[in-house]
């Protein structure tokens, strides 16, 4: 983690050259170095992003983004950028060379195995995903590999609405619907 003097906004963040590089994420005001994604974690959000892509080729339901900034208007000392963003069609922005403008309907985070190695991760982890429903997202799949398991979050909770385990169905619900997935795929090493 780089120290910061000040905490600063996203608008100054995005304007510094050292952390252009998509290396970093803004976490309350201060540029914070993320962890690089393993194998595993690489390839659950890519087959995930792939399965919404097949499903709404023509990307009619909505636009689906992987590792992009996300800027929420009403917090400008954040910058985060979770593994899978979903915006329905209706309230995709314009494209931008910036953060995505818009709050996500759903947002995709894939634990780490260092965020559930000891307790002190365990809770930061837990505080990054609460970030998205306390900030208005929709839906927030929270796929934890170690426990092969899927937490579902909904705007507003501070707990798993849902724990979906190997032998349940991930859905789209109302914001990409129709859309179904095993959660087993979500593991397999094929």
């Amino acid at each position: 983690m780089l120290v910061q003097a000040r905490p600063i906004t996203i608008d100054e963040f995005e304007q510094m050259a050292e952390f252009s590089n998509g290396r970093y994420e803004l976490i309350d005001g201060r540029p914070v170095e993320k962890s690089m994604p393993g194998d595993e974690h690489s390839r659950i959000a890519d087959d995930l992003l792939f399965a919404i892509r097949d499903f709404d080729r023509n990307w009619k339901l909505g636009r689906a983004w992987r590792e992009v900034t996300v800027r929420v208007r009403s917090d400008e000392r954040n910058g985060r950028e979770p593994d899978l963003s979903y915006v329905v069609a209706s309230r995709v922005p314009p494209k931008s060379k910036g953060s995505l403008d818009v709050v996500p309907d759903l947002v995709v985070e894939v634990w780490s195995p260092s965020d559930v190695a000891g307790q002190v991760n365990l809770k930061s982890t837990r505080e990054k995903m609460l970030y998205w429903p306390d900030n208005g997202v929709k839906i927030t799949w929270c796929i934890n590999p170690a426990a092969q398991e899927v937490e579902i979050l909904y705007a507003g909770q501070k707990t798993p609405a849902k724990v979906l385990s190997l032998m349940d169905t991930l859905e789209g619900e109302d914001v990409i619907p129709g859309f179904k997935l095993e959660v087993a795929r979500l593991f397999t090493t094929e």
